[in-house]
């Protein structure tokens, strides 16, 4: 049974490694922005009652065509820090020190990348309809 459940995380750790190469070498990339603190970004991420947009977007044609990938800092009165980068991440933050793809200007927000490619930023769910789902509909693979 061991040998059976680390054969899992194996082959789960795998596939979440070429999902991560894919997105950041070739792929749509779902960046979402976020802090620990952030009111708005509870509502998001689902944690409070009749939210969930988050799990509402993984399960669509849409969230389906992206990696979604998540940076969070710890507070909104700091800026973002390379700590806050996961290793698969780091290639976001030079962009966000340099402020090469514009600066965050809000939370939640989102920055959609193809390949390495900014192609857009929505800030908030208002900016989801509007902005992030048409960009990620006109990338989509048949």
């Amino acid at each position: 049974m061991k040998s059976l459940l680390a054969a899992l995380a194996a082959a789960l750790t795998l596939a979440a490694g070429n999902a991560t190469a894919a997105g950041a070498d070739g792929g749509l990339t779902l960046v979402y922005w976020s802090a620990r603190d952030c009111r708005w970004c509870t509502w998001w991420e689902g944690s409070v009652i009749g939210s969930g947009g988050e799990a509402k977007f993984l399960a669509s044609p849409e969230g389906r065509a992206v990696h979604y990938t998540v940076v969070k800092k710890p507070t909104l009165a700091l800026p973002f820090r390379e700590a806050d980068f996961k290793p698969d991440q780091k290639w976001l933050w030079p962009r966000v020190r340099d402020e090469s793809d514009g600066k965050i200007k809000g939370y939640p927000s989102f920055s959609l990348y193809d390949g390495q490619k900014l192609v857009v930023y929505a800030l908030g769910e208002e900016e989801i309809a509007d902005k992030l789902l048409p960009a990620i509909r006109a990338r989509m693979k048949p």
